[in-house]
């Protein structure tokens, strides 16, 4: 049974020994030498916690919603060093430790106000990533991005115009079709094409992209 903290004067603040990555530094408050509750170790800096001050049944209350908080907060930059995420990712992650509502969104709103959370930058840098690895079509970046989360509008004002799109389909299919070079033009072709449209390169591009293939191949003959 979790132990249900108390106000009154403080009688000591004490740094835990053990440091969890996830939350980071935290100390122990004692009130009348007596263990009352834990805290975010800046959070009591903040507040100007030492032996002597008094917690009131206010201040208790302010601390509480404070340090959960300061700890939903950890959670949601450890979960972020990986790599980016989008506000839906982040949101899900802390209402999996079935944090609040108004906890989760008081989170998100900060750290989307120190720009440390921006679905616009995240969509773009996916479809940045997604460029350079393994080159994927708008239908396919639409999908993962929905996946994520992102919303509708973000998601169109981050996709490829047409130029970077036929650049990226002839980029994803380059190496397969010169893999298929042996087989006999129609089936080269039917095959390039249901590859591409696995990479979500519609039938236009997918077209288009054989085609500056084709040129390429007959000029370096």
């Amino acid at each position: 049974m979790a132990k249900i903290p108390f106000s009154g004067v403080v009688s000591s603040v004490v740094a835990q020994a053990k440091v969890r990555r996830h939350l980071g530094q935290r100390v122990n408050v004692f009130i009348g030498e007596k263990f009352s509750f834990a805290l975010d170790a800046r959070l009591a800096m903040d507040r100007g916690l030492r032996p002597g001050m008094e917690i009131t049944p206010e201040t208790l209350h302010e601390l509480v919603r404070d340090d959960g908080d300061a700890r939903a907060l950890a959670t949601a930059l450890t979960f972020l060093g990986y790599r980016m995420r989008s506000r839906d990712e982040v949101q899900k992650r802390l209402a999996r430790d079935e944090w609040p509502d108004e906890v989760i969104a008081r989170v998100l709103d900060k750290l989307a106000s120190e720009g440390a959370l921006n679905d616009a930058n995240f969509a773009g840098a996916w479809v940045e990533s997604r460029g350079l690895s393994r080159p994927r079509g708008a239908r396919v970046l639409r999908q993962e991005l929905r996946q994520k989360g992102v919303p509708r509008e973000t998601i169109d004002a981050a996709l490829p115009d047409e130029e970077i799109e036929l650049d990226n389909a002839v980029e994803a299919a380059r190496r397969k079709w010169y893999n298929l070079e042996s087989l006999d033009e129609r089936t080269r072709r039917d095959k390039m094409y249901a590859f591409l449209q696995r990479r979500g390169f519609n039938f236009s591009v997918s077209k288009a992209a054989l085609a500056r293939l084709v040129e390429e191949e007959n000029e370096g003959a």
